[in-house]
């Protein structure tokens, strides 16, 4: 609208300066007329301005109170969006304060999964190698998803956890009697009696009267007849209890393991192989003792360790004089050491008393060690047969550290073999050497016994000798 007036105005000015130029060319009405359309273009031009400030000042106004407007829902919007920035902080905040809690409470979950995994874990072997599973099969399902580590366990499986102990608690107080399969001694499915007393005790009978244990197999579900007979006085007391006659039933607490031990044959052979190689050297230390001691004792206790009858009837001899008959009662007990020592003192008559005891002394000496033979190896032997034990549990107990490495110490049957040569080993090395030192004792006193019989009757010979005169006595004696 302004640029419109200003328009005007230029027209006016021009038309002005026009007609001034050419005022001697118009005429005067021209100008009558000219001036009327300017007077009528300014009047318009004036309404125009008018109109125009009117518009403006109504525009102005329509703006002041829109920038007013503007600038009140500015300073709103400001509030709106400091509110909203002091809001998404505290929200930072708490989601911090949120991710941190979270990050225990996973590590909680965690722990407490393990917890339960592992909790499941000693339950499923718990039902697995007992008896009552055999006869309530459905709970090794309860916690088969405890067990998946695909599947987080929720409240329903820590329930059937719960479930399974209280069960195992309830029926472990309970001895319940029915009938049912098992896999009988000839490894067929057979059908009798069944006694559970507990998670420790079942016993079956068959039709016919035959009493026997029930053990759980590998996989916990079925019930097998353990391998043996049940004595008399138990099998007696079994089968009053299945009459319900006495209230008195044989309880094996470790779920077999006694009664089976009680009714394993022990094989001697077994137990030699699976001693290991150091076996042999002890069989062979216990055959050369064996050998040893039976030359021994033929020989030392056939040998008369009391020999009073023989010599009191040759130092009678000796005292007559009759040296003669003397020599000749010696030579016929030739087989008595201490014979053969007073037939060595009745050859010195005549002598000196210092030829006579050196006589003695060394027929005492030269008997000594043919009653000692042997003695000295038996000793050995006796101390050689429980090192070469302690060698194979050392052996043995190396190869079990050796799977223990290899395998880990969760295979019990794994390392079966290096205790039974560790333990075998020892046992056959302190049974073999026991005997020996025994014996060894025995036979070193059997000699002593004839060594000092010889010595006692040695000395009382040489004094009969210097009595009778045959031997001449020293200067010692003679002052």
């Amino acid at each position: 609208m302004r640029n419109a007036n200003m328009k005007h105005i230029v027209f006016l000015g021009v038309c002005l300066m026009l007609a001034f130029l050419t005022g001697p060319v118009w005429a005067q009405e021209d100008w009558q007329r000219v001036e009327r359309q300017i007077d009528e273009e300014r009047e318009r031009a004036e309404k125009d301005a008018a109109l125009t400030e009117r518009l403006i000042t109504m525009d102005r106004a329509a703006m002041q109170k829109e920038v007013a407007r503007l600038k009140s829902a500015e300073k709103s919007k400001d509030n709106e969006r400091n509110l909203l920035i002091k809001k998404y902080n505290e929200l930072i905040q708490l989601e911090e304060k949120l991710k941190a809690e979270l990050v225990e409470e996973e590590a909680e979950v965690v722990e407490v999964e393990g917890q339960l995994r592992t909790a499941a874990k000693e339950a499923e072997s718990m039902i697995r190698e007992n008896q009552i599973t055999a006869e309530v099969p459905e709970r090794i399902q309860m916690i088969a998803d405890l067990r998946d580590p695909d599947k987080v366990p929720g409240l329903g499986g820590i329930q059937s956890l719960i479930d399974v102990y209280f069960d195992e608690l309830r029926r472990s107080g309970q001895t319940t009697l029915r009938t049912g399969d098992f896999v009988g001694l000839d490894g067929r499915m057979t059908t009798g009696q069944i006694i559970r007393a507990g998670a420790f005790t079942t016993y079956f009978r068959m039709p016919d009267g035959q009493v026997g244990f029930l053990d759980v197999e590998e996989d916990g579900d079925r019930l097998q007849a353990v391998t043996g007979e049940v004595e008399s006085k138990d099998r007696s007391a079994v089968s009053d209890y299945f009459d319900n006659k006495s209230d008195v039933l044989p309880i094996d607490m470790g779920r077999g393991a006694a009664f089976a031990s009680m009714t394993q044959k022990d094989d001697l052979l077994d137990k030699f192989e699976a001693g290991g190689v150091l076996m042999w050297p002890i069989l062979i230390v216990a055959c050369l003792a064996i050998l040893i001691m039976l030359e021994r004792f033929i020989l030392l206790y056939s040998t008369k360790a009391n020999t009073d009858t023989i010599t009191d009837r040759i130092s009678k001899l000796a005292e007559s004089g009759n040296w003669k008959q003397a020599k000749i009662a010696c030579d016929e007990k030739d087989r008595v050491p201490t014979c053969r020592m007073l037939a060595s003192a009745v050859g010195n008559v005549g002598a000196t008393q210092e030829v006579l005891e050196n006589t003695l002394q060394e027929a005492i000496l030269r008997e000594t060690p043919r009653l000692e033979r042997f003695l000295p190896t038996l000793g050995v032997l006796g101390t050689i047969a429980p090192l070469l034990g302690l060698l194979g549990t050392v052996t043995g107990m190396i190869n079990t550290f050796k799977v223990i490495t290899a395998q880990g110490a969760g295979d019990p049957s794994a390392m079966a073999g290096g205790i039974s040569e560790a333990l075998l080993t020892t046992q056959f090395g302190l049974t073999v050497a026991i005997p020996i030192m025994l014996i060894h004792h025995l036979l070193s006193r059997r000699v002593d016994k004839i060594v000092g019989d010889m010595e006692e009757k040695g000395t009382a010979f040489a004094v009969t000798m210097i009595k009778s005169g045959a031997v001449v006595p020293s200067e010692a004696e003679s002052v």
